[in-house]
């Protein structure tokens, strides 16, 4: 989670100081109650932690995977079950970073991994920050934290941006404020039925924009080329995607929120992928069309009600969208068309390093072919980091 006024990829400390930055987070690295360590005749500090995260899932209808994505509805011939437990702790990270005092400011970097998807590492967050300037992977400068809420799903409901990429980004504090700009890996993700007729060629990179305030008010917007060639099949054409977001957070009472969520946007599915979207093949940003390169409209959003019982207990409860504009009757039925995504919770903060939770998730999904199907998930999760 991003700091009150930085919208770096993470908090900056002194050489030798602990690393605490408030409330724990299920959206980013967990920062919590970790400590540096410094190198004997150096400036420099590091740190090794993680987390080891057991979820135990049942599922009544469908399939949803470890990661608890909503598209295994896409695939009932595969996913559908009469009831269906599942206990895996893929979702467990380890992470190492860097604090190195310079002239200008501290030389920061970070790796993490996690064994989603299928319990080998994958690469999660490799890069490195100094004077604004970051460099590698991390999450897209378009996403915000900030209208975000604590689920044991891992990542951030259906609906919200949620996509990590190799990027360079420049980050400039404007008072309790701070804005960012940045060149991201640029992917054309083409609709399934025109492969055989398309291939991607990303020309360009995205460029995305982003400020935050505190942490009440997230503004990004992102524009992008996206282009094919003919190395495989016939197409060669190119067009332009774009997206606005808008999040917040709105304090209610002294231990409630309100948080939201708004994307707007055509040919950005490839920031809405959400996890367990492999490929981003089903929310794709172009399809064909009359042998052209046509975009793909999106919007998604969602809401949540968030409240600290007491500094122990959390609960949460939330509703979000995602939508996108395939035509009907042109080999895409089999697509998604619109996703509602629920949830409720209830966290128990054990320690500062002890999570237990138990959480309802439940899906319903339309596809272009007006097949209506829904599931439902029990997630039990406990999360020790270190």
């Amino acid at each position: 989670m991003l700091n009150a006024g930085v919208a770096a990829a993470m908090p900056v400390v002194e050489a030798g100081q602990p690393v605490v930055t408030g409330e724990p987070s299920r959206v980013g690295p967990p920062w919590n109650h970790r400590t540096t360590f410094n190198i004997p005749g150096t400036k420099t500090d590091i740190a090794f932690g993680g987390y080891i995260k057991l979820d135990m899932m049942y599922d009544a209808d469908y399939d949803l995977g470890d990661a608890t994505s909503p598209f295994n509805l896409l695939n009932p011939a595969a996913n559908a079950t009469d009831g269906r437990t599942d206990f895996t702790a893929y979702e467990s990270r380890l992470n190492f970073r860097t604090h190195t005092q310079t002239d200008y400011g501290n030389l920061n970097t970070y790796l993490e991994v996690h064994f989603l998807p299928d319990g080998k590492l994958s690469l999660r967050h490799a890069y490195g920050e100094y004077a604004g300037f970051l460099a590698g992977q991390t999450w897209s400068n378009f996403m915000g934290f900030v209208g975000g809420t604590r689920t044991l799903a891992l990542g951030n409901p259906i609906g919200y941006s949620m996509e990590r990429q190799g990027q360079l980004r420049y980050t400039h504090k404007l008072g309790d404020g701070a804005l960012s700009v940045a060149l991201e890996d640029p992917d054309t993700v083409i609709a399934r039925p025109d492969l055989a007729i398309a291939s991607e060629e990303s020309r360009l990179p995205d460029l995305t924009l982003r400020y935050e305030y505190r942490r009440l008010l997230s503004l990004s917007g992102v524009v992008r080329e996206l282009s094919t060639n003919d190395n495989i099949g016939t197409l060669d054409d190119k067009a332009t995607g774009y997206g606005v977001q808008a999040q917040f957070s709105l304090p209610l009472l002294a231990s409630t929120k309100l948080n939201g969520s708004y994307t707007i946007g055509s040919g950005i599915g490839n920031y809405m992928g959400n996890p367990g979207n492999i490929g981003h093949k089903n929310a794709p940003d172009v399809y064909v069309r009359n042998g052209s390169l046509e975009t793909v409209d999106i919007q998604g959003g969602g809401v949540s009600l968030n409240h600290n019982w007491n500094p122990k207990w959390f609960s949460s409860v939330g509703y979000s969208r995602l939508e996108q504009d395939l035509p009907k009757n042109s080999g895409y039925d089999a697509h998604f068309d619109k996703v509602d995504y629920a949830f409720a919770n209830i966290i128990w903060d054990v320690t500062d390093r002890l999570m237990v939770g138990a959480e309802y998730q439940l899906i319903d999904l339309e596809t272009i072919g007006n097949d209506k199907r829904d599931a439902g998930r029990l997630q039990l999760s406990a999360q020790y980091q270190f």
